[in-house]
Order: structure tokens, then C-alpha cells, then sequence
């Protein structure tokens, strides 16, 4: 509840975007971002449980300004647990929206929820 609180105007009011289609992937992956384009969340689930599926390439993301700086972090973690992703890297807009990022979704991480910040 805690997440959803800090995250809900960004969920209610910012742009919604789809980033992989469960029909053509294991994985589904939707990004919010809000007007300002200084954050966001990407929600990604593994929706095929086929032995080695998950999200093997990186996902392309949208709606960010390609030239601001942003930083990524898992939330939504159990108690106890550590992300295998790394937070302290630092990501241009550009880079996200290019490249993209592998949110490391696989059977043992079937949902992954990432929220982004504008790098200060």
C-alpha cells in the first residue's frame, strides 16, 4: 500500500504505455509516466510458464524526455530479499527509449515492478 501511495497520481494521471504484448512474449510490460516526464512505473509480469521464459532481451521504454537522466529501482520486493537489478546507475532518456532495460523477469521473478526517477 505503501508503494501505491507514493505512485498513484502517476498510475491515475500519467500517460499509460504498453511495452510488450503477452500475445507476442512471455512477458507483459506497461509503463505509466507523469506530465513532467521526472517519473514513472513499469509493471511486468511473466505471463508464460515455459521452462527458461522470461525477458531475455531488453524492453524499449516511452514517454520519457531523451534528454533528462533517470535512475531505476525495483520496489515491491519480499522482506529479506535483495533486487538483482542495480539501482545506482544512472540512464539517459535516450538510452531508455533506444536500448531499452531488461527488467529480469524469469520463474523466479514472475512480477517485477521498477519505478523510475529523474536523476538528480
Amino acid at each position: 500500500i505503501k508503494n501505491y501511495n507514493q505512485l498513484k497520481s502517476i498510475i491515475w494521471q500519467g500517460d499509460q504505455y504498453r511495452l510488450a504484448d503477452p500475445r507476442k512474449n512471455s512477458v507483459a510490460s506497461i509503463m505509466y509516466v507523469n506530465e513532467a516526464k521526472t517519473g514513472g512505473v513499469i509493471f511486468n509480469y511473466l505471463v508464460n510458464n515455459r521452462y527458461g521464459e522470461g525477458s531475455k532481451l531488453p524492453i524499449r521504454l516511452k514517454g520519457l524526455d531523451a534528454t533528462k537522466k533517470y535512475t531505476i529501482k525495483e520496489i515491491n520486493l519480499y522482506p529479506g530479499t535483495n533486487s538483482s537489478l542495480n539501482a545506482s546507475t544512472v540512464y539517459s532518456g535516450d538510452f531508455l527509449m533506444t536500448v531499452g532495460y531488461n527488467p529480469d523477469v524469469n520463474s523466479g521473478r514472475t512480477s517485477v515492478v521498477l519505478q523510475i526517477d529523474e536523476a538528480k
